[in-house]
């Protein structure tokens, strides 16, 4: 079922990589659910990336996370409220990759007045999105092994490396492994790491694999580093 799937998905991904239309912001099409006792602060919009437009932002509470939240909207349509730390990462033209936040209401004024901010909400990080010409589709359906809460993805070169994480049936312990995720033909790539449990609740257990001189970095927590090219092949 998921083979067919990945092949109906390749030519809406391929179809989506063309210009899109100006965009048209419509300040009325805002949705929020802000309490009318907290005076909230209506931003000038303003655009992000390739049309996206941020038209709210600000503080962002997340339990034992703080940072910045986004509303997007492109073409006078909402799309979703987004980790703006995160941003929409853009894979090809018109493919881009975010993180939505959900479950999330106004900060009561004392609590908002603290942060510094005009605006400001609670919330839960919730899934990372691939969309495509303001259609959307989870990663992880996608994406092999690819875990929202501790896969900490980044696009780099057109792809997407992140942690992939393996249960085992037999094992209270998971394969990690290094992944590389081509949206284009759909495939994942990986390369075995190490086992670990995962005791924690941090969503930055495993950094961020990042880019430097042509060569991709996966830093493990024991300060061990496993390199790859830009073809994904392991240097150690």
């Amino acid at each position: 079922m998921k083979k067919a799937f990945c092949i109906l998905l390749l030519p809406f991904l391929i179809a989506c990589m063309n210009n899109t239309k100006p965009i048209k912001c419509d300040i009325t099409s805002i949705k929020s659910n802000i309490n009318k006792s907290i005076k909230h602060i209506i931003i000038t919009p303003y655009e992000l990336i390739d049309g996206y437009t941020v038209i709210d932002t600000g503080f962002l509470d997340a339990v034992e996370n703080v940072g910045k939240y986004a509303v997007i909207q492109k073409n006078g349509k909402l799309i979703d409220t987004i980790d703006k730390g995160f941003g929409m990462q853009k894979i090809h033209n018109n493919l881009f990759l975010y993180l939505t936040i959900t479950d999330t209401a106004p900060l009561d004024k004392n609590t908002l007045q603290k942060t510094g901010y005009m605006n400001g909400i609670s919330g839960s990080f919730g899934r990372y999105i691939l969309i495509a010409k303001e259609k959307k589709q989870h990663i992880a359906k996608l994406a092999t092994d690819f875990n929202d809460g501790f896969s900490s993805p980044q696009v780099i070169n057109g792809k997407v490396y992140f942690w992939q994480i393996k249960k085992q049936k037999s094992s209270e312990l998971n394969k990690i492994l290094a992944a590389e995720y081509d949206p284009i033909n759909n495939k994942t790539k990986n390369y075995y790491l190490f086992n670990d449990d995962i005791s924690s609740d941090d969503r930055g257990y495993f950094p961020i694999p990042y880019l430097k001189n042509d060569t991709i970095y996966f830093n493990m927590r024991n300060n061990r580093i496993t390199k790859f090219s830009k073809t994904f092949k392991a240097y150690n």
